[in-house]
């Protein structure tokens, strides 16, 4: 006898259910996508004990025919596609046939199911290879489908599952990314008899978010609509003050389905790069159509993992797609101010901007335009604004109209001379140097003095003069000629210590974290006291930059407070001030009178 046998079809689905079913979660995203190719715009999930003892997915789909249903339960049994060509223009969720029988493999598997013209529903029980039920029951149009004893005969993967909690989280974070993929379904998440999640399914993306991440997140995110070609890009992004110090809501689908892909999420961080703090990574939620023909989504299993045909031209529709929104005045946010003045009282500049109305294919015309010359090009506005003072010694206040903004001192001079310093470094400016009076000797440890002389051509570019000084020891003749209110001599070792404690510095952010770190520890800080000129500078110089929204490090440094937010603030103390002035006004009038 040969040592090649032919396995059974248990053991064959079992295989398979180690590729496409891991966890509880697996069990959900499978027949949640069966549901949305069925149609149904109802969705329902219940599970109990994070999915390992049940799980109930009912939809008000077409239904499936009850001449169909023992298919259903085979391997590579599909409605989806019929022949290999198919692949290239899939459209569906899923198709490969695998889902239904690898889960019915590894729990006790119940169907139940209606179309429009059955009179009654059928249900079928399955467990393992074997029907243990079959009948008609009463039942609405659609399907539902009862998981129980996830991987009740398969415990090595059962010991592998997490508590409860945890593969809760899992189907929760499914659930909604498929409700923020798919916005015509209504999708309700129920855990151990409670609801946690429900959606409406009114295709509105922003009543979604509000949902699930807060009303001051709405209101903080802005629509992408793009269109190249054969890709279109729709959703949103956030605008500069959302900031993550992860990528965890940066969430991609393409026609309706959660992936992952490098070259969509390097082409989203370049496109925010600049716009928020450094380290720090921009929200969005991107759904990216294109045909079928132009990925190939079968690679795993799982079908999150694709390939792109053309990843340069992917890579450009979504970069082009963020930053040609980010041309969009909601995108900085409403604290943008434009500066025009007279003599004293006024303070004069221009900044650029470019209105809502814009298509995206026109602002940016040229594929190698940068965003800044496209603004530079589009028209301009002034607005006429009045330095009132300064508020706690650190907050510029200015008016505009019905308007008040609070300017950040320190954080408006960090990003001038960030901008400054980068310029200067960029261009490779020279004459950056400001020599010391009296050169300053420092001690430094030995990690310190590997990370000197490791970057000793930044430090000089930036405008550093260092010169070794035996042992341990760096003589500073000059530091980066800057404007400075804070401690020059301070300066070096501020700098060194920043660098040296932040562990996250990674070898291609070394230089702009350098850039930033330098522009913090030079500018003003807050309680220093400016005088009119310099509170001038500041204004006139943060205004003409193309990003003075915020800080390097994700800051703002403005703050808009409207007239009416200022009413609704003070209008309950006004009643309350009013109520006790009567009460008291009377006191004292009874008191005259008796």
């Amino acid at each position: 006898m040969g040592n090649i046998v032919l396995l059974d079809d248990l053991t064959i689905n079992k295989i398979a259910a180690g590729e496409v079913i891991e966890r509880p979660a697996n069990v959900v995203k499978e027949l949640a996508e069966n549901a949305i190719d069925a149609g149904a715009n109802k969705i329902c999930i219940e599970i109990k004990n994070g999915g390992k003892t049940f799980i109930r997915v009912t939809d008000n789909g077409k239904g499936i025919l009850e001449e169909d249903m023992p298919l259903a339960f085979e391997r590579h049994a599909t409605s989806k596609i019929r022949k290999i060509e198919d692949l290239e223009k899939v459209y569906s969720m899923g198709f490969r046939g695998e889902a239904v029988a690898s889960i019915s493999s590894v729990s006790k598997f119940t169907m139940i199911t209606k179309t429009k013209n059955d009179i009654l529903g059928h249900k079928m029980v399955v467990q393992g290879e074997h029907v243990l039920e079959r009948e008609d029951v009463g039942a609405p149009q659609g399907t539902t489908i009862i998981v129980e004893e996830l991987f009740y005969n398969t415990p090595v993967r059962f010991k592998f599952l997490k508590q409860d909690a945890a593969e809760f989280r899992y189907i929760k974070e499914l659930v909604q990314n498929m409700a923020l993929a798919n916005l015509n379904v209504a999708f309700e998440l129920i855990n151990d008899s409670k609801t946690v999640f429900r959606s409406v399914g009114n295709n509105s993306i922003k009543d979604l978010i509000y949902i699930l991440y807060g009303k001051d997140l709405k209101d903080n995110v802005i629509d992408v609509n793009y269109n190249s070609g054969n890709i279109e890009i729709t959703g949103v992004i956030g605008n500069t003050f959302i900031a993550r110090d992860n990528r965890k809501d940066q969430i991609f689908f393409l026609n309706g389905r959660n992936i992952k892909n490098p070259i969509l999420t390097n082409s989203t961080d370049q496109a925010f790069k600049g716009s928020i703090g450094i380290g720090k990574y921009g929200f969005a939620i991107l759904n990216i159509k294109m045909p079928a023909d132009y990925y190939d989504v079968n690679v795993h299993p799982t079908k999150r993992d694709v390939r792109f045909k053309n990843e340069d031209e992917v890579y450009k529709a979504v970069y082009h797609a963020i930053k040609s929104t980010m041309l969009n005045k909601e995108f900085l946010g409403d604290n943008q101010i434009e500066i025009n003045s007279e003599k004293e009282k006024y303070v004069s500049n221009e900044l650029s901007f470019v209105t809502n109305n814009l298509a995206s294919n026109e602002i940016l015309k040229n594929e190698n335009e940068t965003v800044e010359e496209a603004i530079t090009r589009e028209n301009k506005r002034k607005v006429e604004y009045k330095y009132l003072g300064i508020l706690l010694r650190t907050y510029i206040i200015v008016e505009i109209k019905d308007e008040l903004y609070l300017i950040d001192q320190h954080a408006a001079h960090e990003r001038i001379l960030y901008e400054q310093i980068k310029e200067n470094y960029k261009k490779n400016i020279q004459n950056n140097t400001q020599m010391m009076l009296v050169p300053q000797v420092v001690n430094l440890s030995h990690k310190e003095l590997q990370f000197v002389n490791e970057n000793l051509e930044m430090f000089k570019n930036i405008g550093f003069e260092l010169e070794p000084f035996g042992n341990n020891s760096i003589k500073v003749n000059g530091i980066p000629d800057l404007e400075y209110k804070a401690n020059k001599n301070d300066l070096f070792l501020d700098i060194l210590d920043e660098m040296i404690s932040n562990e996250r510095t990674q070898v291609k952010d070394v230089e702009e974290r350098f850039i930033a770190t330098v522009a913090c520890k030079a500018a003003v800080k807050a309680h220093m006291d400016l005088d009119r000129e310099e509170v001038d500078y500041l204004i006139t110089t943060l205004l003409s930059l193309k990003n003075p929204y915020t800080c390097p490090h994700g800051r703002p440094t403005t703050i808009k407070v409207s007239k009416e937010e200022i009413m609704k603030k003070l209008s309950w103390k006004f009643y309350i001030f009013s109520f006790f002035y009567v009460i008291l006004y009377w006191h004292n009038t009874k008191k005259v009178l008796l």
